[in-house]
């Protein structure tokens, strides 16, 4: 594997926001910084940043290397050409500046995969689209790259026919291409970019203690001034005349809103076919985040409630299981993951609040 401070990285941003009224998107803000300055962040620790940009862009480059590209109107390529033609190193990671969403987890997993066997190492997400500006190219590219200009073939895709290229494809990864991937074309783009909803399971087997918990969890973000919604799934399709007694307590205990689902209808006093988790989420789009009751075959972030006088064996999918709460110092089928006392909730609450800082969500 090759270490990021041998590879240097190239922002591309030297396209004309056409459909942004001819802006400077690198320039747009998004969480008190600019697209741009996030980028910087976020690849702080790779060896050199150039900013491709057209000579007609007026944007301070003090932390930047600056490359004007050299052929006009002919769209990234040229861009992508003049960066790697000036990259000191071999390896040069490419991004676009208008993916807001990038984080430091993803760019160091695609960064895993660079090695001397390949032209290039480009990411291709969960529907198996290709994205030719997001990876790593190595200096081997560039005699491609000219003729292709040269001959006025201008799109990238058809050069990374003709490279050695490893794809990193996303499909079996949890990342969040949707998200991490979304670019920002528009004005419309732009005006809904969005925090990304959090939230996080409370699971366990039937009388584990899931809704106890939850409770005494609302109360303490209650306290703590967050806004914090529920959701649960009723296996058994519940009626509506008589509400399940679990929903009620998450209310009285603070949540500022809670849905139930089962197969047939939602608590929102209208029938339903079941749907996917998303469409739930987007009712608490404003939220701080979620908390989900149940779910605990899914691969959602999750803890799991297990009480002694019930079981003492772990039951969930042990993907993204962040650790146990329980009155047992011992569990069985648990991979070596932290048990918290079910009775300290400012522990517990402390652990999940690291969580999602950790997770970027917070």
């Amino acid at each position: 594997m090759i270490d990021i401070k041998d590879i240097n990285v190239l922002i591309l941003a030297g396209g004309k926001g056409s459909r942004m009224n001819y802006c400077n998107k690198a320039l747009l803000k998004y969480n008190n910084t600019t697209f741009l300055g996030h980028l910087s962040e976020l690849f702080s620790d790779f060896s050199k940043i150039y900013l491709s940009l057209n000579s007609s862009q007026n944007i301070i480059t003090d932390s930047f290397i600056r490359v004007d590209d050299d052929f006009k109107d002919i769209g990234p390529i040229s861009g992508l050409y003049k960066g790697i033609l000036e990259s000191d190193l071999e390896y040069i990671f490419t991004v676009p500046c208008d993916v807001p969403n990038l984080n430091k987890e993803f760019i160091n997993y695609i960064s895993s995969f660079v090695s001397p066997y390949y032209d290039a190492f480009i990411v291709r997400d969960k529907n198996g689209f290709i994205h030719p500006l997001l990876g790593v190219y190595n200096k081997s590219c560039l005699s491609i790259i000219k003729e292709s200009i040269k001959n006025e073939d201008y799109k990238i895709l058809n050069i990374i026919n003709k490279l050695n290229v490893r794809f990193i494809d996303l499909k079996y990864t949890i990342f969040d291409d949707n998200y991490i991937l979304k670019n920002i074309n528009t004005f419309e783009d732009y005006n809904t970019l969005n925090k990304k909803t959090k939230f996080f399971a409370v699971s366990g087997i039937k009388n584990s203690g899931k809704t106890t918990l939850i409770t005494k969890l609302l109360e303490k973000f209650k306290e703590n001034n967050y806004k914090v919604g529920t959701i649960k799934h009723d296996g058994h399709d519940f009626q509506m005349d008589n509400l399940d007694s679990d929903t009620d307590r998450h209310i009285k205990s603070g949540a500022q809103g809670t849905l139930i689902f089962s197969k047939s209808k939602y608590m929102f006093l209208e029938n339903s076919l079941e749907k996917d988790l998303d469409f739930y989420l987007d009712f608490f789009k404003d939220y701080d985040f979620i908390i989900l009751e149940g779910f605990k075959g899914s691969s959602f972030p999750k803890i799991e409630v297990i009480r002694k006088e019930i079981s003492n064996i772990s039951q969930c999918n042990k993907e993204n299981l962040l650790f146990y709460v329980s009155d047992l110092n011992f569990i069985e089928n648990n991979e070596n993951l932290d048990i918290l006392d079910i009775n300290d909730i400012d522990s517990i609450l402390k652990k999940i609040k690291s969580f999602l800082k950790k997770d970027d969500l917070a």
